[in-house]
Order: structure tokens, then sequence, then C-alpha cells
């Protein structure tokens, strides 16, 4: 009878022994993700500096600059949403910022100084009349 109970202690802990190293090995590899780095930009590309601070054109009226791009709005998934654009005012005095869908704008590269040209498909009375869009509504959900 002496033979027989570590021969069934043995049988139940071969089973909980290797539950635990599978435990072991899966915090492993879940903790142990490196970054990757990158040295350069990749082709086809570019920094949110390129967008930030350039004119956008419309092309409803003759390339006409109808505003200033002041913020990008991304999504957690990295994909850029939407532009923010400051229309109106003089000087920075009175302006609205209005927020454009990624999609609705046409980026076209400057062959001259390979600078972006930032075109919508609407007039600077159609963005001033656009509703503003409010920075802190999207903060307050969160």
């Amino acid at each position: 009878m002496k033979t027989i109970k570590p021969a069934i202690l043995g049988t139940l802990m071969v089973p909980a022994f290797m539950f635990a190293a599978g435990s072991v090995n899966a915090e492993e590899s879940t903790t142990t993700m490196e970054a990757t780095y990158l040295t350069e930009t990749p082709e086809n590309t570019f920094h949110a500096d390129a967008l930030t601070g350039n004119q956008v054109k419309s092309s409803v009226e003759d390339d006409e600059d109808i505003g200033t791009i002041t913020d990008l709005v991304i999504g957690e998934d990295g994909q850029i949403n939407a532009v923010v654009v400051g229309v109106g005012g003089f000087l920075g005095m009175g302006e609205k910022n209005v927020a454009i869908k990624w999609d609705s704008l046409e980026l076209t590269k400057n062959e001259d100084d390979d600078d972006y040209v930032i075109t919508v498909n609407a007039s600077e009375d159609a963005l001033e009349a656009a509703e503003e869009y409010n920075r802190n509504e999207d903060e307050d959900n969160k």
C-alpha cells in the first residue's frame, strides 16, 4: 500500500507542474515583447509637422488659402481621422477651429520644395459657417 500513495501523488503532481510551467511561459511571452525602432522615415509617410501650420487651400476658390491646420485628430489605431483648421478672424483674433475629416482632404507634393499642398472642396465661407470643433468635449468623454 505504501507504493500506491507515491504513485498517485506523482500522477497528481505532474499536471500541476505542467500547468505552472505553461503559465510562466505565457507570462514571459506577453511581457518580453520588445520595441522596434526606425532610423529614417519610411517611404510614403510624413511627420505631423508637415501638416500643422500649413495653409489649407480651397479647390472651389482657385486654390485660395482658407485656413491653417492647427492640430490633428488621431485615432487609437494611429490613423488620422481629421485635421483641425483655424478659419476666419484676423491675426489669430476671432479665429475658430473646424475639424475636417481626413478623407475630405487632398494632399499633393509641391515639386519645387517637397512641401505638401493641402486642398479641400469647400469655400472659406463654408468653413466659417461650419460648426466649431470643441476639443474639450473629447477630453470630458475619456
